[in-house]
């Protein structure tokens, strides 16, 4: 079953560019007040507990400590609170801010500011709530990378489409409550954050019943209805609480409405329906399915599976809380983001290409050379003393000649270690052809040798099959061993891809179809500067490009390739030859046997006429 994409890939792109930037945004905004959320005595708290609004939309307080200042204003217990923002509510306080509410008391209402103090109790350890914060946004930055990049390079599957919304949608989840007050957060809090809500669950839930796309769920009718039924509860649910924000709803419905309840329930029968979903296809895949299959449900299993266990704490009146709670609940998201990033690089889950390798390589280089570049300025700051700036000059521009003169071999380390452990599979395909390459000179039949090689190929670079073609007599270029639909039997020697590469001795890309050849690239036979035939290599699977270091072996292979069935014909030539000789040498041993026996003849002859002679 294929999935229908509603927005075509440019639309679908240009959405999750939006959507990304936006995020991004809001995170670097909400940065900017870190210390509300990091420093003890920037956090502020009203030291009130307010209970669920009332017919008019007030919010009753229930608790009021003594040093609140709430109490310094006049608040007591039972009066009622409207904030001027209503995302005030829900979000983090700074003691350098002041808010603004209108309070509604026995002697009737009025307008109040107050500033948030610090809480006396302490914020809990200054280290554990550094550590949790910091923890939280690499959980933010770290979703949103791997969304972007699944969204990006995977944008022709509704399935990977889904998975990126559902971690867009996470990603926002996170900012509304760090983001400053005012009409731009309250907004997000009341509209933004409840459609976010319905996106992240929806959207997770698809993706586990379509993937992977070659036997989705979702294409039982049952598992459809009931989607559909899960997807009519959460657009109820985000509608009642957008509707409950905008002051829309009446008494009667929101009287006997446990919306929290309601909200909890849902999110966890969905995880508990997505994993179940996960499983089923884990236990009917093989193979590399099943292993994508399993890291999915394991990484994302342990993302939900928390957000199961905050939610049925909720429910049961939050027996679990406390720092020890928080802390552990983020280093298993934390993990689990991380595992699913290790194995979207290492174990393909979703093959994000050669940007992402050498994107890889040039940050792992970057990061060290600073690192050593700064522990360097540092030991020398601490243990060698220069006096003047023209000695600290000399020995900067030492280090950095140094670090200049061993570039190239940190660079290859690095490269090597990155493409053996996170793009492993490529390392192995290329091991594969290059023992192939050497096995090949031992191939003593030049029709078994092209067809061993076009299968090399197609495994190496997951190709839709390869053509090997070799020059004629009449200087045209035959078919001689085909996997490729739709190749010709000959190629002209003034056909454009021969005569491009006769011109630059280079591979000849045809997936822009300037070329009636069918196939994706084109590779030249070189031998002695000589163009003696050539191979084409069809697409690859899923629509991917080839890479540069795929080319470049591909084109030492075809190289080889030729030189090894020029080998061959040289060989057959020499056979040939050998043969020739020996049957020449043959004629020449039979011809001196006739002419031996031809003079023997003519001495017989000649004998008897000498005998009739005598006897006349």
């Amino acid at each position: 079953m294929k999935n229908k994409n509603f927005l075509s890939i440019v639309q679908w792109k240009t959405l999750l560019v939006l959507l990304a930037l936006s995020c991004f945004t809001l995170e670097i905004w909400a940065g900017l007040y870190w210390e509300r959320a990091m420093s003890p005595a920037m956090a502020g708290d009203l030291l009130a507990e307010l209970g669920p609004s009332d017919r008019d939309y007030r919010n009753p307080i229930i608790k009021l400590q003594a040093a609140s200042p709430l109490a310094q204003a006049g608040a007591k217990v039972g009066d009622r609170l409207v904030f001027e923002h209503a995302g005030d509510r829900s979000r983090q306080l700074g003691t350098d801010e002041t808010i603004a509410m209108t309070l509604y008391s026995a002697q009737g209402s009025r307008h109040i500011e107050v500033r948030p103090i610090a809480n006396p109790a302490g914020g809990g350890s200054p280290l554990m709530v550094k550590t949790i914060m910091l923890s939280n946004w690499a959980i933010i930055y770290l979703s949103l990378l791997i969304a972007v990049l699944t969204g990006w390079r995977r944008a022709d599957d509704g399935a990977m489409r889904a998975f990126a919304l559902a971690l867009l949608a996470n990603s926002f989840e996170s900012v509304y409550g760090q983001l400053p007050g005012g009409a731009i957060q309250t907004w997000l809090n009341m509209l933004v954050k409840p459609a976010g809500y319905l996106v992240a669950n929806i959207a997770f839930i698809y993706f586990t019943l379509t993937f992977p796309t070659e036997r989705p769920h979702f294409r039982l009718a049952w598992v459809r209805r009931l989607f559909y039924i899960q997807a009519a509860a959460f657009l109820l649910f985000s509608s009642y609480v957008t509707a409950q924000a905008l002051h829309l709803l009446p008494w009667s419905l929101r009287e006997h409405t446990r919306v929290d309840l309601w909200g909890e329930t849902m999110v966890n029968l969905s995880v508990v329906f997505s994993l179940t979903a996960l499983w089923f296809s884990w236990r009917a895949s093989q193979g590399a399915t099943r292993q994508r299959l399993a890291w999915i449900g394991v990484c994302m299993g342990v993302v939900y599976a928390v957000h199961f266990i905050a939610n049925l704490n909720g429910t049961l009146g939050d027996p679990l809380s406390g720092e020890l709670y928080l802390a552990c609940q983020i280093v298993a998201i934390m993990l689990a983001y991380c595992g699913l990033a290790y194995a979207l690089l290492r174990h393909r889950l979703f093959d994000f290409g050669f940007a992402v390798n050498r994107a890889l390589v040039f940050t792992i280089i970057s990061t060290m050379l600073l690192i050593v570049f700064s522990f360097t300025e540092w030991a020398v700051d601490k243990l060698l003393h220069f006096e003047g700036r023209e000695k600290n000059v000399i020995f900067d521009a030492g280090v950095a000649l140094a670090i200049i003169l061993s570039f190239h071999r940190i660079q290859h380390w690095v490269r090597h270690k990155v493409d053996h452990t996170f793009f492993h599979h490529w390392y192995e395909a290329a091991e594969k052809l290059r023992h192939f390459l050497d096995k090949a000179a031992h191939i003593a039949d030049a029709a078994a040798l092209q067809n061993k090689f076009v299968r090399a190929v197609e495994q190496f670079a997951g190709a839709d099959g390869a053509a090997v073609y070799l020059l004629d007599a009449r200087q045209s270029f035959t078919l001689a061993h085909s996997t490729l639909p739709g190749a010709p039997a000959t190629l002209d020697q003034d056909d454009d891809v021969v005569i491009d590469m006769r011109h630059g001795a280079a591979s000849v890309d045809l997936s822009e179809r300037r070329h009636a050849v069918p196939g994706e690239l084109a590779l030249p036979m070189m031998v002695r500067g000589e163009l003696t035939g050539l191979v084409l290599s069809g697409a690859k699977a899923g629509g991917q490009q080839y890479r540069p270091d795929e080319i470049a072996l591909l084109r030492t292979g075809v190289r080889q390739l030729g030189l090894d069935l020029e080998t061959l014909r040289l060989k057959a030539l020499e056979r040939h030859a050998a043969l020739l000789t020996q049957k020449t040498a043959e004629l020449e041993q039979k011809a001196a046997a006739y002419a031996r026996e031809a003079d023997a003849l003519r001495q017989i002859i000649n004998g008897g006429g000498q005998l009739q002679a005598i006897t006349q």
